[in-house]
């Protein structure tokens, strides 16, 4: 038994804005064992107000079946345009997240910040109204090749923790060069890290031309991945799941120059975390980070538990989404773990 998944970073894109009754990116979410997602608001046209969350969340909501559990987290994006009066309309609907892109960096993130200095007071106003603020941790500068572009956020990130109060989360960290640096930050209790499961399960080399595998930011070196995997271990309160699970058709994934970046892992996404993990760590240490370091940051209370068993998964070659022929993560693969369908207590 294993308390249900808390995922603060999905992408549900806009496919139940699309007509569909029954989102399946939800219904693989639920598959996969989580019962709370954070919708990205890099969607087409950008979830850039709360009017925007809002509509975007009842639709999702709308989605859910009536036999499942799904508490939705509210996240609103933050531009170089975005006022302190929209930072005060989205606390006062509750929508107490936001997060910031890189301009030009990953997936739809044309709305995103070139100029960081700019919303350093928008940053500052969320902290003092209470909302947290999530950063894609990667300098937009081109100048930065991908395999360094999170390590040369460091010093951007550190002026936002020392000239603001704000509750600072960096997504899907990659790169072990920043672990002195989330460490020493952790210690003021306002900041959060989140970790997926394929940056756990590979390294530059290892996904070497696996287009199903390419994400933002890239799997980094060997080192870095056994880094990650021993900060879990650490048990801090401060590090968290956060799956990342983006999907995309199968015909963006394979484009020559401009592969789509994401790896879709959400039907299969707890058993993964597991053939990651579990063999490296107690099963209490596994359980917080994959659920209550996020309930206790999120002030959630989940109680729902689920049916893990070591017993071998093989990941579908393609998963149908709406329109879209999707290919998961690690496509025809198979893991140690297995999520039991229909079981919970």
């Amino acid at each position: 038994m294993i308390p249900a998944l808390i995922n603060p970073h999905t992408h549900l894109r806009e496919q139940f804005e699309e007509g569909d009754v029954v989102d399946p990116l939800i219904q693989y979410a639920i598959e996969g064992g989580a019962r709370l997602l954070g919708p990205m608001p890099n969607t087409r046209k950008g979830l850039m107000n709360a009017g925007d969350v809002k509509s975007y969340l009842a639709h999702a909501r709308a989605c859910v079946q009536a036999t499942d559990t799904m508490v939705f987290v509210g996240i609103v994006q933050i531009t170089e345009t975005t006022t302190k009066a929209d930072i005060d309309a989205c606390v006062n609907a509750g929508i107490l997240d936001a997060k910031v892109y890189p301009k030009g960096r990953t997936t739809k993130s044309h709305n995103g910040v070139q100029h960081y200095a700019r919303i350093l007071d928008v940053v500052r106003h969320c902290g003092e109204v209470g909302m947290r603020v999530h950063f894609h941790p990667e300098h937009p500068s081109e100048h930065f090749d991908n395999r360094d572009a999170e390590f040369a956020f460091l010093p951007i990130m550190d002026i936002f923790f020392n000239e603001t109060k704000t509750t600072l989360v960096w997504e899907h960290g990659t790169d072990a060069r920043c672990i002195p640096f989330w460490e020493e930050w952790a210690k003021s209790g306002r900041f959060f890290l989140t970790i997926t499961a394929h940056h756990l399960l590979i390294n530059e080399t290892t996904s070497y031309g696996d287009v199903g595998a390419i994400s933002k930011p890239p799997a980094k070196k060997e080192i870095d991945r056994r880094g990650l995997i021993a900060l879990i271990a650490k048990d801090y309160p401060w590090v968290m799941a956060g799956g990342d699970d983006a999907a995309h058709p199968v015909h963006d994934k394979h484009r020559v120059g401009n592969c789509a970046c994401g790896a879709y892992t959400a039907p299969f996404l707890l058993a993964l975390y597991a053939h990651a993990l579990l063999s490296h760590m107690r099963l209490d240490v596994f359980a917080k980070f994959i659920s209550g370091n996020a309930q206790a940051l999120y002030k959630t209370d989940v109680k729902e538990f689920l049916r893990l068993t070591k017993k071998p998964f093989q990941i579908p070659l393609s998963y149908e989404i709406g329109p879209w022929k999707v290919e998961p993560f690690w496509a025809g693969k198979t893991i140690d773990y297995t999520l039991e369908k229909n079981f919970s207590a």
